[in-house]
């Protein structure tokens, strides 16, 4: 299957781990990264651009797109729901990389994410 490498963040705390892993396939593949930041905390954001960027940069060769899809109506606070979010963006990939679940809730999307996806899906 051809596409992007799908980095799958839900907290900035993993990210690291989630990058090294997803820019260091895109490069083996000779693909780009595809980073969706899903369910972020507020002002988590910025701090994931910087991320990304340094990653960017260790492997210039590599494109990388990156988006946070939230919720259409500014009234509602909420992202968009993240399981359905990674999920969409599985159908497209080649590979999707999430980090290891650290509480059940995000052991119940990783494991939404990996039986729906469109793609193979690495948990570290």
């Amino acid at each position: 299957m051809t596409g992007p490498v799908l980095a799958g963040i839900l907290a900035v705390r993993t990210a690291e781990d989630v990058l090294r892993l997803a820019f260091d396939e895109a490069q083996d593949r000779a693909v780009s990264v595809r980073v969706v930041a899903a369910g972020l905390a507020g002002g988590e954001e910025a701090e994931l651009s910087a991320i990304v960027e340094r990653w960017s940069g260790k492997y210039p060769d590599v494109a990388v797109s990156m988006s946070a899809p939230r919720a259409v109506d500014p009234a509602i606070t909420r992202a968009v729901d993240p399981a359905i979010t990674l999920t969409a963006a599985t159908r497209s990939c080649c590979l999707a990389v999430l980090a290891r679940p650290a509480d059940a809730y995000a052991t119940a999307l990783v494991g939404a994410v990996a039986r729906r996806s469109g793609c193979p899906v690495v948990v570290i």
